[in-house]
């Protein structure tokens, strides 16, 4: 970065792969959000493909396969065929055509922040998230639980089957409209999220929803971003309202984050 101060619409190259298992430290202004999502799963063939994904049985493109031995199982089944036994075994009998067999949720936090807490805080981060989930929907009803450690931000993964207090599967009534998954997003940044120096993501604030496999996906299309620098500024007459080194450095670490 050092070398990029007196670069003028140059180019920086940021290599995102880890270095000897470290990551380089996040720019100052970074975010820090707790990332929850949700996803609803209809139909045995597709919770089996997600187990199958989040168990690692089949190719993941966006994973690393040296890594894959660092990944944490914490609860539920190991394989999906042992994920499949525990749904049927947790199921009602009568089943609506229309009905959400399964929800899957991924926990991280802004990748930047995952970094910045190193890797025993991140993962204790994530088992309070499962502990958090267990209250939720009650630890009888997860599925399976895994740290993924072998992807760019290590991230947690939870299938859950939506039992209701009638022992129906009523994915509805645990998250349902706008407003619970809002007051879901709270209640997770509350009292998981703020005891790691977390925030909650910004409500209502417009931006389109990006899936975390679309994100990773498009994360790991290529090993480096190029990015175009802003030119410093000169200033006026006699350098009057000219950048420093140190204002400049810093503008060009927020254009890199």
């Amino acid at each position: 970065m050092a070398n990029a101060v007196d670069a003028v619409m140059g180019t920086l190259q940021i290599d995102k792969r880890r270095n000897g298992g470290s990551w380089p430290r996040p720019p100052v202004g970074s975010r820090r959000f707790a990332i929850l999502r949700v996803a609803k799963i209809s139909g045995k063939g597709k919770m089996a493909a997600a187990a199958q994904h989040n168990l690692r049985e089949r190719d993941t493109p966006n994973a690393r396969p040296e890594d894959r031995s660092r990944n944490i199982h914490l609860s539920g089944a190991r394989t999906a065929d042992e994920l499949m036994k525990l749904w049927e075994e947790r199921a009602p009998e009568k089943i609506r055509k229309n009905a959400v067999h399964a929800l899957e949720y991924v926990v991280t936090a802004s990748p930047e922040k995952m970094a910045e807490m190193g890797q025993t805080r991140s993962e204790d981060y994530l088992r309070d998230a499962l502990t958090w989930l267990q209250d939720k929907h009650g630890a009888e009803n997860i599925l399976s639980a895994v740290i993924h450690n072998d992807e760019i931000t290590p991230h947690l993964q939870v299938m859950v089957i939506p039992i209701d207090e009638r022992g129906k599967l009523n994915a509805r009534s645990l998250v349902g409209g706008k407003p619970q998954l809002s007051a879901m997003q709270t209640d997770f940044a509350e009292r998981v999220g703020v005891k790691y120096g977390l925030d909650r993501g910004i409500e209502r604030s417009g931006r389109r929803h990006e899936t975390i496999r679309s994100y990773y996906g498009r994360a790991t299309e290529n090993e480096t971003l190029t990015l175009r620098l802003p030119e410093r500024a000169r200033g006026g007459f006699l350098g009057r309202g000219a950048e420093t080194d140190a204002e400049y450095r810093d503008r060009l670490s927020e254009v890199a984050s």
